[in-house]
C-alpha cells in the first residue's frame, strides 16, 4: 500500500488531527512509494504516523540484542 495526499487528508479528517504542511510532505516522502521488494501495510503506516506525531520521528526497529535491523532504509520500523 501506498499513501496517496488524499488518503492521508481522509486519516487525519478520521483520527481528528491536524498535520503541519511539513509533517504532511515527511509523511508523504516516506509513504508515498514501496520500499522495494517490500510492501506497507495500511497498520505499518497507521503506526508509524501515530509515532512520528508522538516523537518527531518515524521510530526504527532493533534486534532483540539492541542493535540496528537489517531491513533496508525504510522498512526500518
Amino acid at each position: 500500500m501506498t499513501l496517496s495526499e488524499n488518503t492521508l487528508k481522509q486519516w487525519e479528517e478520521s483520527m481528528r488531527i491536524k498535520l503541519s504542511e511539513k509533517q504532511r510532505i515527511e509523511i508523504l516522502q516516506r509513504f508515498g512509494s514501496e520500499p522495494e521488494p517490500y510492501e506497507w501495510s495500511e497498520q505499518d503506516i497507521a503506526v508509524q504516523i501515530q509515532n512520528f506525531l508522538g516523537c518527531g520521528e518515524f521510530v526504527k526497529s532493533v534486534k532483540g540484542s539492541g542493535e540496528q535491523s537489517d531491513l533496508p532504509p525504510g522498512m526500518d520500523f
